[in-house]
């Protein structure tokens, strides 16, 4: 069962996620779970806020740490969005270094699905204000059926990511149902920006949000073990 100390830190960045943004939780659950380092997949993938990039001199990369100077840097592309720019970073680590935590590797992998929750549900009800201001006719869009039932579907997903991640800590969760979960919500985001027609594809906007979101997932998780 988790603890107090893991569930508030959940709580905020759920909640960072759903009320600030992709880099003030991705700064949150930096801080909490790899403070003083700079978060890498398996593959030395990094999506960083300006903050961590600027603020960190070690690089944690799935498990091992490793000084930045002796990695090879590449600078992937920048993406502004709401809350401040992500950046998309490679760091090669060279080989022969240590420094394994599973403990941290646990933390980080399980607040990534929160993380994920958080903005997609800000995107289920970003979708739903849009739909509610929209009229066809004598009622809203968002009183179709075809929509309310893609608006109920991404509700259900939401509720079963958040059933089973909660009371849980940190390894007591397989990382093929983690990624399950990674699933769910790229599987619920996607139907949901669609309802957002032109406007859900705007840069900055909540299907660039989303596409961030997923590579997150694709960023940090195990290729073998992704579903």
């Amino acid at each position: 069962m988790t603890t107090l100390a893991h569930t508030d830190q959940w709580s905020r960045c759920h909640r960072a996620a759903r009320t600030d943004g992709v880099a003030p939780a991705v700064t949150e659950l930096a801080v909490a779970v790899l403070p003083g380092l700079l978060p890498c997949g398996p593959a030395g993938h990094a999506i960083v806020s300006e903050e961590i990039a600027a603020g960190t001199s070690r690089v944690w990369a799935d498990g091992v740490t490793v000084d930045r100077s002796a990695c090879a840097e590449t600078a992937l592309g920048e993406i502004d969005l709401p809350g401040g720019p992500v950046l998309l970073q490679r760091h090669r680590a060279p080989g022969g270094v240590n420094g394994f935590a599973p403990a941290q590797r646990a933390a980080w992998t399980l607040g990534l699905v929160w993380l994920r929750l958080g903005l997609s549900e800000e995107l289920r009800e970003t979708a739903m204000r849009y739909l509610n201001g929209r009229r066809t006719g004598n009622s809203t869009l968002l009183q179709q059926q075809m929509v309310k039932s893609t608006v109920a579907d991404g509700l259900i997903e939401h509720l079963e990511v958040r059933a089973v991640l909660t009371g849980i800590g940190p390894g007591e969760l397989p990382d093929t149902v983690l990624n399950h979960l990674h699933a769910q919500l790229t599987q619920a985001d996607r139907a949901l920006v669609k309802l957002l027609g032109a406007s859900g594809y705007l840069a900055g906007g909540p299907g660039q949000v989303a596409r961030v979101s997923e590579l997150l997932a694709e960023a940090y998780c195990r290729p073998e073990e992704w579903l």
